[in-house]
């Protein structure tokens, strides 16, 4: 099981003069349970995604950790098929299966020979109302919980340091707590605690259903209502959204640690998301990819491949969130070199990049690379789950991904400047210095 922040798995990949979309068709049960099917019979093979409307956004203060808690729980087994069935059955026919938790979801899925298909949809819907958990096993996965964030975040100083910059960016929301919890508040989250996040939130209405793969969609409408009909729905989730103050001072984490081998300046920028502005926050994208998306960046050029002051640069923007979307930069300098210096080497560069590298030229490259990525993610079974789970879970509709081409071809050079000159100007960023 995995934690993500986000899935960068984008869909900005499409030209308006491409015939290229999932052709998803969607239908949703009485009791609130949505159900996609992406039909591609290419190969016998099936990939199912249970997309939960919810992350670690819905936790009571205190109890930090518990969506992702919940996630490891849903692998202990119902009465119906205990302890490791799904998992074992999986493995038998030759299947696959992971699940990760994020700030605005949590998702399951499984790819499998397409033959299994209605056992693998009862599996599913068994364990979304009928998970049977004692305390043991609360208590022996709480211990896996801990060291995990011993691995992950305790023994990693960069993770860290992450984590203490989006503490101090979104002082008032979820986006400042670590999806895995706090250690303290994951010591103190109770069997109860477990039990009750289940039962409230555990339901049909508040989860996606997506089939992607060797299927039909009548047939898949027929498997979901037999194995799910019967599941009664509860109080639909509602998030209360609350804004994070603006930042009005310069903020800059230090953090020292004696293991780290090589500096890294790191800045969060606080921004807008695709439920803000879709086309504003696809030109932000294809921006940042010009900026600092990767050895081809004009960051990457100037300070790695021309003047040789970092190993490494880049940055992106993450905007597929309920809420604030955020820009990420990062820097690895060959030898120390003071916070402030870089951050000034690195707002002056892209101040001047904006007004002078950003052009015609690499626009439409960058537009091309998204059209063909966009193949290969049609191509597959498992990644239209991904895409289309994660834009309707944060907010997006199934027009807004089939019709995202008409929205990037929209997108000119004036717009990408435009947001670019936007995000220079955005006071709201942390900036961290991890060092020996």
């Amino acid at each position: 099981m995995r934690i993500v922040g986000i899935l960068f798995i984008l869909l900005f990949c499409f030209e308006s003069k491409s015939n290229i979309n999932f052709n998803a068709k969607s239908t949703t049960l009485e009791n609130g349970l949505r159900l996609i099917v992406v039909e591609n019979p290419r190969a016998p093979v099936v990939a199912q995604m249970m997309w939960y409307n919810f992350g670690s956004n819905i936790e009571q203060r205190g109890k930090s950790g518990l969506a992702h808690f919940m996630e490891h729980l849903m692998f202990k087994g119902t009465k119906k098929f205990p302890n490791s069935y799904y998992s074992d059955y999986l493995s038998k026919i030759g299947g696959s299966e992971n699940a990760f938790t994020s700030y605005d979801y949590t998702a399951y899925y499984q790819i499998f020979p397409s033959q299994h298909l209605e056992k693998i949809i009862e599996l599913e819907a068994d364990r979304m109302n009928n998970l049977t958990l004692t305390k043991k096993n609360v208590k022996i996965e709480k211990k896996v919980i801990l060291e995990e964030r011993f691995q992950r975040i305790e023994s990693d100083p960069s993770a860290q340091l992450d984590e203490s910059m989006r503490t101090v960016l979104f002082p008032n929301d979820y986006y400042g707590r670590p999806i895995i919890g706090w250690k303290h508040e994951i010591e103190n989250l109770s069997y109860d605690d477990v039990i009750d996040f289940y039962k409230e939130n555990y339901n049909p209405n508040n989860a996606i259903l997506i089939l992607s793969g060797d299927i039909k969609f009548k047939n898949a409408k027929k498997l979901v209502n037999k194995y799910y009909k019967s599941i009664k729905s509860s109080q639909k989730i509602k998030l209360k959204k609350l804004n994070n103050p603006d930042l009005k001072t310069s903020t800059n984490v230090e953090l020292s640690n004696e293991n780290v081998k090589q500096q890294i300046w790191k800045r969060i920028y606080r921004t807008k998301s695709y439920n803000d502005s879709m086309t504003q926050s696809i030109a932000l994208d294809l921006g940042m990819k010009i900026l600092a998306g990767g050895t081809s960046s004009l960051l990457y050029e100037e300070f790695v491949n021309k003047k040789k002051i970092f190993s490494m640069v880049g940055g992106f923007f993450q905007g597929l969130t309920k809420g604030n979307g955020y820009i990420y930069f990062y820097a690895i300098p060959n030898k120390k070199v003071e916070q402030s210096e870089i951050s000034d080497l690195l707002d002056k560069f892209i101040a001047q990049a904006i007004d002078g590298g950003i052009s015609e030229e690499k626009l439409n490259l960058e537009k091309k690379k998204y059209y063909f990525d966009s193949i290969y993610g049609m191509d597959g079974i498992l990644k239209p789950a991904e895409i289309i789970g994660e834009a309707l879970t944060i907010g997006l509709s199934l027009d807004d991904i089939e019709n995202w081409n008409d929205k990037l071809d929209e997108i000119n050079l004036e717009m990408v400047k435009k947001e670019l000159k936007e995000f220079s100007k955005n006071r709201n960023f942390v900036t961290g210095n991890l060092k020996n």
